[in-house]
């Protein structure tokens, strides 16, 4: 599978009848494995300042796995959104205009006809219900500016269709914004909301996380656990505390680069079967306990077991502790020596210099 090249941004933005702001996100982009590499431009978030920077986060995490690259090669999450929230402050005007809804088998059809349910829903959620028959019809007109949380409802960050099938960055105007829209500023004390972290090696991929005292879970893969904590803490408290991300998801990479290797006295509790999970769980637990010596003739393990992290069996190389990566939170309790050394503590990291951030700007 081929990375994504970001080539290019572009906000839009225009205000609602009842007087809010209402923004759509454009990026040009090309797949890096498909030749020749056409950029080409697609909305891809539309909704208020909080909901589009919700989708700018998720992105941001394709970043930190390298699946979403500017041509100068990766881009650091941090920078990503930090770029976007620089692109936000600057959006073109979007005029408005009359959206044709129709519905078709088309990929591209304003309505599907295979996510008619899902928008019947989503309205109905919304309270639109009134609206539901004339959407569907396939006949209907509506007004970009006038019906707005309709659109929000079916295009936005929570609908069940994507903004690219109805606005297109020809729609917005060459003409700027004026100086009456402001979006929040940068709080000065960001890092005071920082959860305390501590944070192992279970293996060299996987890291073992504790947030603020709660209790320790496999985060997963350095470059999943940092993706988990963009969308999970880093999003909300950027919401609250505007430029949070640019300086804390740095000294969240920094912990996980440098965390020590989990203490061999860790105890590891298994449930085989937590109520809810596939049977397949069930069998990841079993070669576990397989590897452990603790299974029955059957090979299956017992329904609650509990061991030491420095037991787990190194050879044959890795499968052993591939089963224990593989368990699911819900099946595993880790109790980690309350003296063992993790991490340094979390610090204030400095911006990105100023020559990686204009390589990874786009």
């Amino acid at each position: 599978m081929g990375s994504t090249v970001l080539t290019g941004k572009q906000a839009a933005a225009f205000r609602t009848v009842d007087g809010e702001w209402m923004f759509t996100l454009f990026e040009r982009t090309y797949e890096k494995n498909c030749y020749p590499h056409d950029d080409r431009w697609s909305a891809i978030a539309f909704g208020r300042y909080r909901d589009v920077m919700r989708r700018v986060f998720r992105h941001a995490t394709s970043c930190e796995g390298g699946m979403l690259q500017s041509r100068a090669g990766n881009i650091r999450p941090e920078n990503y959104i930090a770029t976007w929230r620089s692109v936000l402050a600057r959006p073109f005007r979007l005029p408005d205009r009359t959206i044709r809804l129709d519905v078709s088998k088309s990929y591209r059809a304003s309505l599907p006809e295979g996510s008619l349910d899902d928008v019947r829903k989503s309205l109905v959620a919304a309270g639109l219900g009134d609206r539901v028959e004339e959407i569907v019809s396939g006949k209907a007109e509506v007004s970009l500016f006038a019906d707005a949380e309709l659109l929000e409802v079916i295009y936005g960050e929570n609908g069940p269709l994507s903004v690219w099938r109805v606005l297109e960055v020809n729609d917005c105007s060459s003409v700027a914004i004026d100086d009456d829209l402001k979006l929040p500023s940068r709080s000065p004390s960001v890092m005071d909301r920082m959860p305390a972290v501590r944070c192992y090696k279970i293996d060299d991929e996987h890291r073992l996380v504790s947030l603020d005292g709660l209790p320790w879970e496999n985060a997963g893969w350095q470059y999943s656990a940092i993706g988990s904590f963009i969308t999970d803490v880093a999003y909300p408290l950027e919401m609250e505390a505007p430029g949070f991300a640019k300086v804390a998801i740095p000294a969240y990479r920094e912990l996980m680069v440098n965390a020590g290797p989990l203490p061999a006295e860790t105890v590891v509790d298994v449930t085989r079967m937590p109520a809810g999970l596939e049977e397949y769980c069930g069998s990841v637990a079993d070669e576990l306990a397989g590897y452990l010596g603790i299974a029955d003739d059957d090979g299956r393990a017992p329904e609650r077991f509990s061991f030491r992290f420095g037991e787990v069996p190194t050879e044959p190389r890795g499968s052993a502790m591939y089963k224990l990566c593989g368990l699911r939170s819900q099946q595993v309790t880790w109790t980690v020596p309350e003296d063992a050394p993790s991490t340094t503590a979390v610090r204030e990291t400095s911006c990105t210099d100023l020559a990686q951030l204009i390589l990874e700007l786009v």
